[in-house]
């Protein structure tokens, strides 16, 4: 009897698995048709570091025969500047094994210092038409193994904390990583428009890791739901103060100036499209707060559910809205916070300006971060009513 029980329980676990496993076969071949395509044909970066004359190589620095670096006198914090002459012997490439001289100098953006014994990054430049070492200059501090350390210390804290749930977590955040680097950027290059191409992601994503991370069930259906329309929405409410606000993507310039390289692909034939930055960078920025909102007012009006059966759609949906506003309260200060905290020079080189409020609020950076902000919140708040109102019909009974 125990083992019928064992092998009923076995067999109803693998068909509840089985929509699970259909919807990750076919959201998982559209991903890899989406990555493939991004790879296939010319890849357009024109900007790439490595080409076959120059390549970023290993090499160990073996002594140092000149140091002059020393403390910046006219500076309050201890800051070193100065120049080091080192012997190294390349490690990686073409050259490998061969030691050379390097001359370098330390400052305020350049460093650390280098000692003997340590690893670093060099730029080879060999010559187009003999194909000798032109040039070798210091590029930067081998950081590979301490950034693989720290992700290492970081999976292996999921894991343990979070069990099979924190693998499944991890496994939708590649998908996401995946995404975002290898499909979004490639695709970009090639002329997709990156509103279009955000927002089929973002339900890529969201799709793939929420089935992942629970399977299939009502409240993974009213999660992806609830998400797709709060990042929608954000997206929308961002477009509008746009225009309302009168700025572009091209407005990024005083927040990001990198955005006039993008400018410069377009003058030199390159198929980019600059506008719709700024609402593509909403929509991927909200995604992930809006995913926590969703799934976890999802699972919470589910268990409501479980412990009172006889809940009607309208009671469920106040309860839902109670447990939302807790959360709306915190997450639009933790997005608030983290707009300002990753732009945290530029706030405090402005505050260093002293601008009036006048120049401030009517400045391009003011209103470029306030629409990101207020887009990726608006989101966030939005996706309680929708969350709680789905959750509503689904499990909600009719009122008698």
């Amino acid at each position: 009897m125990k083992k019928e029980t064992e092998a009923r329980l076995k067999q109803s676990q693998i068909h509840a698995w089985l929509p699970a496993l259909l919807i990750l076969a076919v959201t998982g071949a559209l991903f890899l048709i989406l990555f493939f395509s991004a790879r296939e044909g010319k890849i357009y970066n024109p900007s790439r570091l490595q080409t076959e004359f120059v390549t970023v190589e290993k090499a160990e620095v073996l002594n140092i025969s000149q140091d002059t670096v020393e403390l910046d006198p006219y500076l309050p914090e201890p800051v070193e500047k100065g120049n080091q002459r080192a012997l190294i012997r390349l490690t990686s490439g073409l050259y490998a094994g061969e030691t050379h001289e390097l001359y370098y100098m330390i400052g305020y953006f350049v460093g650390p210092k280098l000692a003997a014994g340590d690893h670093i990054m060099v730029l080879q430049v060999r010559d187009e038409d003999t194909g000798a070492l032109r040039e070798l200059s210091y590029f930067q501090y081998d950081r590979i193994w301490a950034v693989l350390l720290v992700l290492g210390l970081f999976v292996l804290t999921v894991v343990l904390v979070g069990g099979k749930t924190g693998l499944r977590s991890l496994l939708g955040l590649a998908v996401t990583v995946t995404a975002l680097i290898w499909i979004f950027c490639p695709l970009w290059m090639k002329g997709a428009h990156p509103v279009w191409l955000a927002l089929g992601l973002c339900a890529l994503v969201t799709v793939m890791s929420f089935v992942i991370l629970g399977g299939v069930s009502k409240k993974i259906l009213c999660a992806i739901a609830a998400t797709l329309a709060g990042v929608g929405l954000a997206a929308l409410f961002g477009a509008l103060a746009q225009r309302l606000c009168r700025v572009t993507s091209f407005s990024l310039y005083d927040v990001n100036g990198e955005i006039a390289d993008l400018v410069n692909l377009q003058s030199r034939n390159y198929p980019v499209r600059v506008h719709g930055i700024l609402t593509a960078g909403i929509l991927i920025a909200s995604l992930g707060a809006v995913m926590d909102v969703a799934m976890s007012l999802s699972s919470a009006m589910a268990e409501l559910k479980t412990v009172n059966p006889a809940f009607s759609r309208g009671s469920l949906f106040r309860s839902g809205m109670n447990v939302g506003r807790d959360m709306v309260g915190t997450m639009t200060n933790t997005l608030i916070l983290a707009f300002v905290g990753t732009s945290l020079v530029t706030v405090l080189r402005l505050w260093a300006q002293g601008p009036t409020w006048r120049m401030l609020l009517s400045s391009n950076y003011f209103a470029v971060e306030l629409i990101s902000a207020l887009s990726s919140s608006i989101g966030v708040v939005l996706a309680v009513p929708l969350t709680a109102l789905i959750c509503s019909l689904v499990y909600g009974s009719r009122a008698k």
